[in-house]
């Protein structure tokens, strides 16, 4: 569902932090031109494969991006929350969408006109080097999730998809992790018996809780050691 409220994206308080960098002539094209969407949960957001004609700015809800691959096993890459920006190797590479987003709960993002996009990233340096260096940091995140699902075992990608998700993705929220076993096996190359298992083992030597709403890290420094000796 579209949004026919054109929200000024310079009042938004939901906005990405690199829109700090934009002249108020550049929040101004933004607001203009922009579309926000709301998205039920499990309703895709952007198709894999699909061309890249917007980048996003998520302003409500809990999205995932993932990979597609052969025989419906998905790997995702990272969970979205509100202010995060999402953009990809296809706003200069092919022009496509490299991976799959889709609403892990009711969600709300604003697309962004990639013409208006692109030049805004001409126009102005400092938007420019902050859009690159999330692009890097993106890069140097995935670098170690990949060192995580190939050299640690199954306690180890646990912990880290547990320590990622409490810090990063719910840490304003009480910290409750709602993720799904499903998503929580798709994030750590693991089947979804083998996460149950291995929750049921953390759980019982009280380092999380475990209920069927959502999952509480009670020791993160023991998860930590977890993770590290993995």
């Amino acid at each position: 569902m579209i949004d026919k409220l054109n929200i000024n994206c310079g009042l938004c308080t939901m906005k990405s932090p690199l829109f700090k960098f934009l002249t108020d002539r550049e929040l101004e094209l933004i607001t203009q031109t922009k579309k926000r969407v709301f998205f039920k949960a499990g309703e895709i957001i952007v198709k894999q494969g699909a061309p890249l004609s917007h980048v996003i700015s998520f302003t409500s809800g809990i999205s995932k991006v993932y990979i597609e691959s052969k025989h419906d096993r998905n790997l995702i890459l990272q969970f979205i929350k509100p202010t995060q920006f999402l953009g990809g190797p296809g706003i200069y590479v092919e022009s496509i969408h490299f991976f799959s987003v889709m609403a892990v709960e009711d969600s709300s993002v604003c697309f962004i006109d990639m013409k208006i996009f692109k030049q805004i990233i001409r126009e102005n340096r400092d938007f420019a080097d902050a859009f690159m260096q999330h692009l890097s940091s993106n890069g140097v995140f995935n670098y170690e999730r990949f060192i995580s699902l190939t050299h640690k075992n199954m306690h180890g990608r646990i912990a880290d998809a547990l320590i990622y998700l409490h810090t990063t993705i719910f840490n304003d929220r009480k910290h409750e992790i709602t993720v799904s076993r499903q998503d929580l096996a798709e994030f750590t190359g693991m089947s979804k018996d083998s996460v149950i298992r291995t929750l049921k083992e953390l759980s019982e030597e009280e380092v999380i809780e475990v209920n069927q709403k959502y999952i509480l890290v009670n020791d993160l420094k023991k998860l930590a050691k977890i993770s590290e000796l993995a």
